[in-house]
């Protein structure tokens, strides 16, 4: 595998990158536009629009936001009927939500190993842990 810029390896941008979170004006008029309607609760107008746009852009008959990544990845887990006594497999090397939503829906995740030189969840090490307590 290649090695990272940071490690030697040859960097892909010379520029430096975009600050974050990126805000123009258009996005601080909505934002005002929001704050000032008093209605910032799930499933305000704004949120339904958006809803509708992505839904239409994505050609999709079903949307819906949710408020971070680990909402999203308890509401997969939920879709699959994952709950009490099943295993979920999950990188060792990751954000903590990636475990605790699995504990979230009283299901119980179970570390695997990365690898060393991608730091991606490692396939053969899957494959060891898989159980009969595994929805695959």
């Amino acid at each position: 595998m290649n090695k990272f810029a940071i490690n030697g390896g040859k960097s892909i941008r010379k520029k430096s990158w975009p600050g974050w979170p990126i805000v123009g004006k258009e996005e601080l008029e909505l934002m005002s536009e929001v704050i000032s309607s008093g209605v910032w609760s799930y499933n305000g107008p704004k949120e339904k629009e958006f809803i509708r746009k992505f839904r239409d852009y994505i050609g999709t008959k079903y949307a819906v936001c949710a408020a971070n990544g680990t909402v999203t990845l308890q509401m997969a887990l939920e879709a699959l009927d994952i709950g009490y006594g099943d295993e979920v497999i999950v990188p060792g090397l990751t954000w903590q939500a990636t475990a605790s939503c699995c504990v979230d829906v009283n299901a119980m995740p179970v570390l695997v190993d990365v690898e060393e030189d991608s730091w991606c969840i490692d396939p053969v090490k899957i494959e060891e842990a898989i159980t009969p307590k595994q929805k695959l």
